[in-house]
């Protein structure tokens, strides 16, 4: 299920009654920051570009594997001259359901479930050195999928991981990352780009600039994308009105909060609210 860039920034994954979404094939790439309300890995197996997420820069190259879980704003960005041999293996999960298939495997169970944090930080490893094994373990598994082979998907590619929890560091420098913990902190507040310039020490032109080179998007849109964000969770997470969650995320009036989150994920917020209280819960 596609979206245009300019349309939506929540992508919304429909896996129906599956598991998983599981794909292998050359594909263009998401030009705008998004997040899924289901855990998404990525393995990269041709082409060169940048995965930003957590506020990070991470280099893409063959043999790099991703972990995005639940919710976690992330943005893929291939280079231009390499997007014809972009190629990667793209997994999305129902990690509820899963983690109850993987109940006698308590071991890959746990890392999942440390994996699938809601908003958790992203885990990345690079596996070139066992690519071919990769590439032997995904061509063994075709969609449909049922529980057991999705366990068995896992398991498989978990006992190929380093163990190192934490995975490999990003690069946090640059305008770009600056600008997104700065948003981070202050995305309640009526934004002001010469604040946020002055906080840098950068002049408004520059920093607007700079953030463009390095992630492709406007610095309001990246705004726009993370009040959604902070809007959903709140709607899922607490039982506060539309007006005040409109107000705690920074949008100083409720209509055009609502014309806004209508536009950025489909659904009014109370229409959010209903149709995906339920992913919380585990599926029994």
């Amino acid at each position: 299920m596609r979206h245009t860039p300019t349309a939506e920034h929540l992508e919304l994954i429909t896996l129906n009654d599956t598991l998983v979404s599981f794909s292998r094939l050359f594909a263009n790439t998401v030009r705008y920051h998004h997040w899924h309300q289901c855990l998404e890995i990525l393995y990269v197996e041709e082409g060169f570009g940048i995965a930003i997420v957590d506020n990070r820069h991470y280099t893409m190259r063959p043999g790099r594997l991703f972990f995005f879980p639940p919710f976690t704003l992330h943005k893929v960005m291939v280079d231009p001259q390499a997007e014809a041999n972009y190629r990667r293996t793209i997994i999305h999960l129902d990690q509820h359901a899963v983690l109850k298939a993987l109940r006698d495997f308590p071991q890959t169970q746990q890392r999942l479930q440390k994996l699938s944090q809601r908003g958790g930080e992203a885990w990345v490893a690079d596996m070139a050195h066992c690519h071919g094994h990769l590439n032997h373990l995904f061509s063994c598994y075709q969609p449909p999928m049922n529980s057991e082979q999705v366990a068995g998907l896992l398991i498989g590619l978990f006992a190929m991981l380093p163990h190192d929890d934490k995975g490999q560091t990003g690069n946090s420098q640059g305008i770009a990352s600056q600008v997104m913990f700065w948003l981070d902190e202050h995305y309640r507040q009526k934004f002001s780009l010469d604040a946020l310039a002055g906080e840098l020490g950068k002049s408004r032109s520059y920093v607007s600039r700079k953030f463009h080179a390095e992630t492709g998007e406007k610095i309001h849109d990246y705004l726009n994308t993370l009040r959604l964000r902070k809007a959903c969770e709140s709607l899922l997470h607490s039982d506060a009105s539309v007006r005040d969650i409109a107000a705690r995320v920074g949008f100083s009036d409720v209509t055009y909060f609502i014309s806004a989150f209508k536009k950025g994920i489909g659904e009014t917020p109370l229409q959010y609210r209903k149709n995906h209280l339920s992913t919380l819960l585990p599926r029994l």
